[in-house]
């Protein structure tokens, strides 16, 4: 079988113009990336070399040779760059590396154009470099994309027979000239198009194959948001439960005493015990609110944390006497004795509203002239305090509820107190914001301790 050099440049030719269009295609129509366009403008040097070459008798002889070895050389460069800058990456030190390689070989070629063997020698080296370094980044991404490293082997394969095909010219060692070369070279030519095709199909693949990677990967965030909103949905549902009951019955219940007070003649005994009544309701309220407030802010990422050395003793002992009204309603006594004064990095504001809760929760389900014991115990890193009574306890299936938001859970205490069962999943979020972590340990008439601990230093995690 005779093969002549025109009629491999004609098949070349209608290579090219396929490649052309296949990445204008993908440019135009799905990737819109810079690289695409790189690799086009690459192909489409290549593509003019030949026309060139075809017209070559109406120029002047050395102006054709010149112009078209400049355009093969930087179609090569074009080419590769492309190629491995497969994820949309600027590699400016490759870049620069590259554009000092194209003079380089240029400066070379026409140093040397008038030996046509050593002009195809350089020519040809400098396709076997710059597709060289192509496969090697994308053999570095090989984990990655599955098609990165059948790329990486057919660049490396074409590398390695372009260095073979400049070997065996230069062993020749007479004048090489394309034209009339023999039927072997002419196989060479075929096997690049073959290899040129096959890399600018499987370039396509490789951009598919990231594609997907992408979608995937937006899916995924697509899928986490949709539970971030459907969270919030049920935070925001809690919220509207929280209102239209909870603060709904204490404002009843001020303003049914407050109209008692008013409308009867009541002795001053009496009107004691309905403002006592009025403030503890409008105490409770407050608090409700304060846990209200907080919980949005945690929940919308506006909650500040503040961090500072403070002492324990100090902000437990004022949560105590915060508490101190509703404990002496239930004749509860609450027992703190610090062995020392410890102190710890954090903020003192959530700090005071997990310890408030804490109690508050503990008076409310301890029965009359029960009693609360708060404890500090320090080690190396941490502190862990906890908050026991004897109060009603609970069961595991009760426990298994207190800190979930969907399942609304509250419970009257043991004189009818209600509640937003808010408190107890606020507390867990904000101890766990502090870097520490909250459990409870119960049994049904044994009273409850809730128990949490806290880095003591500003080097421990804090979220």
């Amino acid at each position: 079988m005779i093969l002549d050099y025109h009629s491999i440049l004609i098949f070349l030719a209608m290579n090219n113009l396929f490649i052309i269009a296949l990445f204008l295609y993908q440019y135009f129509f799905h990737h819109k990336q810079w690289y695409l366009l790189l690799v086009a403008l690459g192909i489409a040097f290549q593509l003019f070399t030949i026309i060139l070459f075809n017209y070559r008798d109406v120029f002047p002889p050395l102006l054709p040779l010149r112009i078209n070895n400049f355009l093969l050389t930087s179609s090569f460069a074009l080419i590769s760059f492309g190629l491995l800058s497969f994820e949309g990456k600027i590699r400016k030190n490759l870049m620069w590396v590259f554009i000092a390689a194209v003079i380089l070989v240029y400066a070379c070629i026409l140093i040397v154009e008038e030996d046509s063997t050593i002009l195809n020698v350089i020519r040809i080296s400098s396709s076997s470099f710059f597709f060289g370094v192509g496969s090697y980044y994308l053999f570095a991404n090989k984990n990655k994309y599955k098609f990165a490293i059948l790329m990486s082997g057919v660049l490396f394969i074409y590398s390695l027979f372009q260095l073979i095909r400049a070997f065996s010219i230069y062993q020749k060692g007479q004048s090489y000239d394309f034209v009339n070369s023999s039927t072997m070279d002419n196989w060479f030519l075929i096997i690049s198009l073959f290899v040129i095709s096959g890399s600018g199909i499987g370039f396509i693949m490789l951009l598919k194959e990231i594609d997907q990677i992408t979608i995937l990967k937006k899916n995924i965030i697509i899928q986490q948001d949709k539970i971030k909103l459907e969270e919030l949905n049920l935070t925001q549902n809690k919220l509207f439960s929280i209102i239209a009951h909870d603060l709904r019955n204490p404002f009843n219940n001020i303003l049914g005493l407050s109209e008692l007070l008013l409308e009867n003649d009541t002795d001053k005994s009496e009107s004691e015990e309905y403002i006592e009544l009025i403030k503890s309701t409008a105490k409770n309220t407050l608090n409700l609110l304060d846990n209200l407030l907080n919980w949005a802010k945690s929940q919308t990422g506006d909650l500040g944390f503040v961090p500072k050395k403070i002492g324990l003793s100090k902000v437990i002992f004022e949560t105590i006497e915060l508490t101190a009204s509703l404990a002496k309603s239930k004749n509860i006594s609450l027992n703190f004795s610090p062995i020392n004064d410890t102190e710890l990095y954090t903020d003192r504001n959530i700090l005071g509203t997990i310890l408030r809760n804490l109690i508050s929760n503990a008076i409310k389900f301890t029965n009359q002239g029960g009693c609360i014991n708060i404890l500090a115990t320090t080690n190396v890193h941490q502190i862990e305090i906890s908050i026991s009574d004897n109060g009603v306890g609970m069961s595991e299936e009760t426990i298994s509820k207190i800190f979930d938001t969907s399942t609304t859970m509250t419970s009257l205490g043991t004189e009818n107190e209600g509640g937003s069962g808010l408190g107890l999943v606020l507390c867990r979020e904000f101890v766990k914001k502090l870097g520490g972590h909250l459990w409870v340990e119960s049994e049904v008439g044994k009273g409850s301790n809730f128990k949490f601990t806290l880095p003591l230093n500003s080097n421990d995690e804090i979220e």
